[in-house]
């Protein structure tokens, strides 16, 4: 569970309600049915209209890495790395297999260490896996992505609400002790709209592009990795060129 995320909302809600009841006001006075259909529920919609069928699977993926990411161990697995490039350089390529076969290895390098060991040349390997790189980064974008729309139709559909309210207050006129509660309904839908964008949809849209980027960063790192034992490199060399890419994450941990 990412405890950021959990505080972060907490946090943000209740500085929010907190300010609010400090100047005078109620948290009630923000549950308005009308305004949460205009806002949330419309733009969910909009959202929707721009988003394709094949990427709503991708989209139940980011809520569960937003609140359940997986962890990176850049420490251990270029650690792991190291300890198969020196099972190579011992006994050749083909020992690798145990690791590969055993079906406890990290997903990834057991991919790229199959193209090594059934002969592909560095190059191959480089191109095959940079291919697979780019289309996972791809479907892991189509989830922020969501979200990074759905912040920006929010606070738009947030003003469309209170433009209706206001017109309804518009048609009250002559009865004065509407008038007031009217304008504040109209007002709640702007709130709904800004604050649900910048509290919830751009944050998450923002967390999601770090996960994306350090899970790029290790698959880069695994891929030098093999490269390097597929080329013959030194594990001393290889360990150099290793730990610039495990930089300041070697103390995470990666679910296998």
């Amino acid at each position: 569970m990412d405890i950021l995320t959990i505080l972060g909302l907490a946090a943000a809600f209740g500085g929010i309600i907190g300010g609010m009841i400090l100047e005078g006001g109620h948290p009630s006075d923000l549950l308005q049915v009308t305004a949460f259909l205009i806002v949330i529920i419309g733009s969910l919609g909009a959202t929707l209209v721009a988003t394709v069928p094949s990427d709503l699977g991708h989209l139940i993926q980011s809520l569960r890495r937003t609140f359940m990411p997986e962890k990176h161990d850049f420490h251990g697995l270029m650690e792991k790395i190291l300890e198969l490039a020196n099972l190579a350089r011992r006994e050749g390529l083909l020992a690798l297999e145990t690791y590969v076969n055993s079906g406890e290895g990290d997903p990834f390098l057991v991919k790229c260490l199959t193209l090594a060991i059934d002969g592909s040349s560095a190059e191959a390997i480089r191109e095959t896996v940079e291919v697979d790189m780019h289309i996972t980064e791809q479907d892991q974008k189509a989830g922020m992505k969501f979200w990074e729309t759905w912040g920006a139709l929010a606070p738009t559909v947030g003003v469309l609400g209170a433009v209706l309210g206001l017109m309804h207050v518009m048609s009250v006129l002559d009865e004065p002790s509407k008038i007031g509660p009217g304008i504040a309904v109209a007002f709640v839908a702007m709130v709904y709209g800004v604050g649900y964008a910048n509290v919830v949809c751009l944050p998450m849209s923002f967390k999601l592009k770090r996960h994306i980027e350090h899970d790029q960063l290790l698959k880069s790192m695994v891929l030098e990795g093999v490269v390097g034992i597929q080329s013959g490199i030194a594990p001393g060399a290889l360990r150099s060129k290793l730990k610039v890419y495990a930089g300041s994450h070697g103390g995470g941990e990666k679910k296998g």
